[in-house]
């Protein structure tokens, strides 16, 4: 008999791959470093392998602000998952990385900036220009 299904991290929950096989094969190829969930199809980039029960799972998505905001448009970084780097960069090329989440950010000038959100799995960050405009 052959089983067909999703390869992953057990640690993470990250999915590694697909794997259509014997049993032997599965068995052999299951272990700490990898585990297998059978008769199940997913896409990595929207899922995961959740635990309790064992079963895939949409990764959660980091809510994205609207793309024009007013002058002293506030961002809460506190509402960010624990982990998230954030980058910031202005039309100038001027770049700022914030690891730390418990200030919020503020952006005082009018312009357009990229902002970034890159969360720890199995969370879905974003990429998007914002654009602050005055009242």
């Amino acid at each position: 008999m052959r089983y067909s299904g999703l390869t992953y991290d057990p640690a993470t929950g990250m999915i590694t791959g697909r794997m259509e096989a014997d049993v032997a094969t599965v068995m052999a190829n299951v272990g700490p470093e990898r585990g297998f969930l059978a008769g199940t199809l997913a896409d990595p980039a929207t899922h995961y392998v959740a635990t309790d029960p064992i079963r895939t799972a949409s990764r959660p998505e980091v809510p994205v602000p609207g793309a024009v905001q007013p002058v002293g448009w506030t961002y809460t970084l506190s509402d960010l998952p624990a982990g998230s780097l954030v980058t910031v960069r202005n039309e100038a090329g001027d770049e700022l990385m914030i690891t730390d989440l418990s200030e919020p950010l503020t952006l005082l000038d009018a312009g357009l900036y990229h902002l970034a959100v890159a969360p720890p799995f199995p969370w879905v960050g974003f990429g998007i220009e914002v654009e602050l405009r005055d009242a």
